[in-house]
């Protein structure tokens, strides 16, 4: 699969650009706060949830590229997924683009292997991207936000931070692989960052912003989440 995103620039006037991206190798990282305070509240939270955290953290994950998408809708398996706000670093062309994502999880089987976890749910991807380069000199100041809401019209906060509680970009691409670059066709998710009440939602719509001081406009993504029937019922006809 393809995905075609819209580059835009952070300190410059509005750039004309897409890039289109067949992912070859995409990466989640989990537990990968600065500070061990913060790793400790999202621990806890999914404590509640029966989930034990890895051996080691920082931890990563691969899953398969088609997973990853721009949809506004996705649809998965069982009752118990959520979203998770994170950032995403993209590598094009040479080129490294940051954008807004979310790690959507099956906590029902995260209980069981973390990894498997991951496999079965889409992540989803703003469509809007902005070179790394452009923000890493302001990067800590950037802000992440989500919001959950059970009909799509009535919205309640979930998660807020900025990114200095979170591993940079140059700390996170070596925690990864031990290099300074991403490889082209690489997508990396970050981690995500607590809850505002630690409680876990699994409600049908998702929606996060990435907001970067000095832009004007939000890199956002908006999604639904339709949960598909375990069995195909047989239509009864007269």
């Amino acid at each position: 699969m393809t995905l075609t995103f819209d580059v835009r620039s952070a300190v410059g006037p509005p750039m004309a650009a897409t890039i289109e991206l067949a992912p070859k190798r995409v990466v989640l990282g989990g537990y990968s706060a600065r500070s061990s305070e913060e790793r400790n509240r999202h621990i806890d939270e999914l404590r509640q949830l029966g989930i034990e955290p890895p051996t080691e953290v920082p931890a990563f994950w691969h899953v398969s590229p088609y997973l990853v998408t721009t949809e506004t809708r996705i649809e998965v398996q069982g009752a118990h997924t959520s979203g998770e706000i994170e950032y995403a670093l993209i590598a094009h062309a040479g080129r490294t683009y940051v954008t807004v994502a979310s790690d959507q999880t099956d906590r029902e089987l995260e209980r069981h292997s973390i990894p498997r976890s991951k496999q079965v749910c889409p992540k989803v991807l703003a469509t809007m991207v902005v070179p790394l380069d452009e923000v890493l000199d302001e990067w800590d100041a950037i802000a992440i936000s989500s919001e959950v809401s059970t009909d799509g019209r009535r919205w309640e906060p979930y998660q807020r931070s900025t990114l200095a509680s979170m591993m940079d970009p140059p700390a996170l691409i070596r925690a990864a692989w031990g290099t300074d670059a991403l490889a082209d066709g690489t997508v990396l998710l970050s981690g995500t960052v607590p809850l505002l009440d630690g409680v876990t939602r699994f409600d049908a719509h998702f929606r996060g912003a990435m907001t970067i001081p000095r832009r004007a406009e939000d890199l956002t993504l908006a999604y639904r989440v339709d949960v598909l029937p375990e069995i195909v019922t047989k239509e009864v006809t007269a």
